[in-house]
């Protein structure tokens, strides 16, 4: 049922329906990516993956508007070769897909490099949300979307109230700050071992 229902979304909107082969060969990909990572960067490549959870009716905007972000901040930065930014969609829901976006530059000579990946990547994250889509899908917040949870840095995704309520929370089940440790809006705390 959920295959026939995919089939029919991707002959509606002129996709190609590659098969679970694919899917595992994307999944088995992950193992080795870390190695292919660290041997790039020993080229000056920087590279990344990162997620996000869109609904359909945005998809095809925060794909473009993305890429279309690190294509001008590229050009605006004045690096060196042309970036690489590319996506996939890795999960499928009646609301939405998940949307894996994969993003490499070359750095030589560029100083401040990690710096300068992380801002790219960063101006592709706001330009998905302001197509709708958001923060992060199964990674999760951590560390490096903490800023989000806080308006002094980002345009903060939750409400005042909300902080307000996971620190109380936080605070009643690990005061000890065991679990978690320096990760969401936690991150400038610290623990108390």
């Amino acid at each position: 049922v959920q295959h026939d229902a995919i089939a029919r979304l991707v002959k509606k909107n002129g996709g190609k329906l590659v098969g679970a082969e694919s899917g595992r060969a994307g999944y088995d990909l992950t193992f080795a990516i870390a190695y292919l990572r660290d041997f790039a960067m020993t080229h000056f490549v920087l590279s990344d993956s990162f997620e996000t959870f869109v609904p359909w009716s945005c998809l095809d905007e925060a794909i473009r508007r993305a890429k279309s972000k690190i294509n001008d901040e590229h050009k605006r930065r004045a690096l060196p070769g042309k970036p690489f930014m590319s996506s996939r969609i890795t999960q499928v829901y009646h609301e939405g897909a998940c949307i894996y976006f994969y993003m490499a530059i070359y750095t030589k000579g560029v100083a401040n490099a990690c710096a300068v990946f992380h801002e790219m990547e960063e101006s592709a994250r706001n330009e998905i949300m302001v197509a709708g889509g958001s923060l992060s899908h199964h990674h999760g917040i951590g560390k490096i979307r903490a800023p989000y949870l806080c308006t002094e840095t980002q345009p903060s995704v939750v409400s005042p109230a909300w902080r307000d309520w996971i620190s109380t929370t936080k605070q009643a089940v690990d005061p000890r700050n065991v679990f978690g440790v320096r990760n969401n809006m936690l991150a400038g705390e610290s623990s108390s071992h």
